[in-house]
């Protein structure tokens, strides 16, 4: 394993995420302030866009696999067929999907769906206009991101990826202060981020992957029917997913009383959640291109090693804001919504984390279904635990009195029995090791958990939390120790020379 390249490369990806994180977290408000009452239309806009990504990961998401594997086997021949022939079958996805997005668009004031008033139509047809177009020009364009994965240069990619974050956020702020506010300006200018890293993404394959190009001759109709063949289970995976995490906004608002309340109150319980998985998602995609080089290259041993230095990285790094929300989490919500309960927000919180105290450790073990090409039982499983997830919360909420509670609930307790009985020992099966090889994992993210959770709840008791200085404080003092606890107890010396390295590398940055 390339301790200096994955470090490099979960240096560059963090940044990234930061920076995109960030300017999220402080955009939605500034434009509701903007332009009032709009900001929820993108959302919308976002939610038509997921649910034909679903459809177009079938073909996309075993590229990257196919590619890397053949590149690193020497088989270049065959990396150009799979890259073309995902290239020009984006293409004609891209097409079919054009069809019903101009239907979408011009006649939106028609669809009594979307109930778009009459004096921000023109804005919103702009907007759904220009989400739309990056839309297509995101899957025609995705192919080129695989030559920073597959030659393990994802700092490439996540560098130019945030450098697209700060374009989007310089074009709004100047559009908006010289200009009128509008809420398309917001589609335009994640078409605009987009373009940019399209742009270097693709002169990063011709730098990387010299002899992979785009070429009429390599496309082959087999090619694409093997990878939507496989593909199509992780689009079950996504759909399951969203059965688990996507409809419960959708469904509190439609089913409870008090439905926009609700709604909100959920929704605000489950951004720090949604930021943590994101991040963990990041730290996760480090992994990727070194799990599947390694798969390449035969050596099963060294596979696993990978795997189980990925399980305590994700340890190290994903324990201490899962424990700080849980022994902080209400202070926290007492100072972010002083109008909301911040008891209600924490137990919403901690329910729709739950499921992180388990997966956190084992979340790189998705990845190997891929690389193995056993995506069927797992896209099945995640599938049935969504329809069950989806099932128990109407249940709960027909014959129990926890109101909004029922949604997190059922995901969490669903969650936990599949990373418990299902995902571990199915990815050993995967690899042909010990059914039980990853519980331990499993034990050594809880012991962190609960040993910071521990530390966090007596800083409390010593230092009560009723400000934002003095939340900034505890953070400042109790993250670094737990840091220094997890990088000795939790990490290896493998691990430890890994992280040094990424703190090293950070460094020189900066000077």
């Amino acid at each position: 394993m390339d301790k200096k390249r994955l470090a490099v490369n979960m240096a560059a990806q963090i940044l990234a995420f930061a920076v995109n994180m960030g300017i999220s977290f402080c955009l939605a408000p500034i434009i509701e302030s903007q332009v009032e009452n709009t900001y929820g239309f993108v959302a919308l806009a976002n939610q038509f866009v997921l649910y034909a990504q679903i459809v177009v990961s079938a073909l996309n998401t075993m590229a990257s696999r196919f590619v890397t594997i053949h590149i690193h086997q020497g088989e270049e021949k065959k990396a150009g067929e799979y890259f073309s022939s995902v290239f020009f079958g984006n293409v004609m996805m891209a097409g079919i999907f054009l069809i019903p997005a101009l239907i979408i668009v011009l006649f939106m004031g028609q669809m009594p769906f979307l109930n778009v008033p009459a004096d921000v139509l023109r804005d919103v047809q702009l907007l759904w206009a220009f989400v739309f177009a990056n839309f297509f020009l995101s899957i025609i364009t995705s192919v080129y991101g695989v030559s920073t994965y597959a030659t393990n240069r994802l700092d490439l990619t996540s560098i130019r990826t945030m450098y697209g974050d700060i374009l989007r956020i310089a074009f709004l702020f100047v559009t908006f202060a010289f200009w009128r506010p509008a809420i398309w300006l917001v589609g335009a200018a994640s078409l605009l981020a987009t373009a940019y890293t399209a742009f270097w993404n693709r002169r990063f394959t011709h730098q990387l992957l010299p002899g992979v190009r785009v070429r009429r001759s390599d496309f082959q109709w087999k090619k694409v029917r093997e990878l939507i063949s496989l593909g199509a289970w992780n689009s079950l995976t996504r759909l399951g997913q969203q059965l688990l995490d996507g409809v419960d906004l959708l469904l509190s608002g439609a089913l409870i009383l008090d439905g926009s309340a609700s709604m909100t109150l959920l929704s605000l319980a489950k951004m720090v959640p949604s930021a943590i998985s994101s991040l963990m998602g990041t730290v996760v995609g480090v992994f990727n291109p070194q799990i599947t080089i390694a798969y390449a290259e035969g050596n099963r041993e060294n596979l696993v090693k990978i795997i189980k230095s990925c399980n305590r990285i994700l340890i190290f790094i994903m324990s201490i804001p899962i424990a700080f929300l849980t022994a902080y989490g209400e202070d926290f919500y007492a100072l972010w919504q002083p109008t909301k309960d911040p008891a209600a927000l924490q137990r919403l919180s901690l329910l729709a984390v739950g499921v992180l105290y388990v997966s956190m450790s084992i979340q790189v073990l998705y990845h190997v279904f891929i690389i193995t090409k056993k995506v069927k039982w797992n896209s099945i499983v995640i599938l049935a635990s969504g329809v069950c997830s989806s099932v128990m919360s109407l249940v709960l909420l027909t014959h129990t009195e926890l109101g909004v509670a029922s949604f997190p609930l059922s995901s969490m307790i669903v969650g936990l029995v599949r990373n418990l009985v299902f995902t571990p020992v199915y990815a050993a099966r995967c690899l042909e090791v010990r059914w039980s090889r990853f519980y331990g994992d499993i034990a050594l993210g809880l012991l962190s958990i609960g040993t910071i959770t521990a530390l966090g709840l007596l800083s409390r008791a010593v230092y009560p939390v009723d400000s934002w200085p003095a939340l900034i404080v505890t953070g400042a003092v109790c993250g670094p120790l737990a840091l220094v606890l997890n990088f000795f107890i939790i990490l290896r010396k493998q691990e430890r020379a890994m992280v040094t390295d990424m703190v090293r590398s950070r460094l020189k940055r900066e000077a």
